[in-house]
């Protein structure tokens, strides 16, 4: 039917950035709010389903199964909190787990398909551009009816190399907020 095909490219999409080896993703965000207008560049690892740390000017937020890090390094704060898998966020999409994705229309050309979608969870929708050979996400827009708006535009796909900044974070030396409790 007419949703198979269209989900098979976002399987497509979650394999090319969960393969083996790991990924790194080199990419620009830009959020527009009501009020407010923010750009940022941010480097994405993404070890394994399971375990991708997101690289931004401000934080750093690693993901290792059910537990986020969120580091910044401005105040040497660490908070930990619970990570639920099954809520989409921002993380969620550009590490490939697409699960609260519904997809509707999708327009094929030559170099791209364009994949709308909504995530009725946070009552957003947007659309995905991606590379009809790689299966790699060129662009993602997400948008909302209280106007907010993000752009992240996907400046490369690569292989991890063993260079990977997963492994530096840890809690040595950050003051640490634990909410877990």
């Amino acid at each position: 039917g007419f949703s198979d095909i269209n989900s098979t490219l976002l399987d497509s999409m979650s394999m090319a950035l969960q393969k083996e080896g790991g990924v790194l993703i080199d990419a620009t965000i830009e959020q527009i709010q009501v009020e407010n207008e923010w750009t940022d560049y941010v480097l994405v690892e993404i070890v394994d389903s399971t375990k991708f740390i997101f690289v931004a000017t401000e934080q750093i937020i690693k993901v290792d199964s059910d537990t986020i890090f969120t580091f910044t390094p401005n105040t040497n704060q660490l908070v930990i909190d619970h990570y639920y898998r099954n809520e989409f966020n921002m993380l969620s999409l550009l590490s490939g787990n697409l699960s609260q994705i519904k997809v509707g229309e999708v327009q094929k050309r030559i170099r791209d398909a364009i994949i709308n979608f909504t995530i009725p969870q946070i009552e957003s929708r947007g659309k995905i551009w991606i590379n009809s050979k790689t299966y790699h996400p060129i662009r993602i827009v997400l948008e909302d009816d209280l106007e907010n708006h993000t752009t992240i535009t996907i400046n490369s796909v690569k292989s991890l190399s063993y260079q990977n900044q997963y492994h530096d974070y840890d809690s040595a030396g950050w003051e640490i907020i634990d909410l877990r409790e």
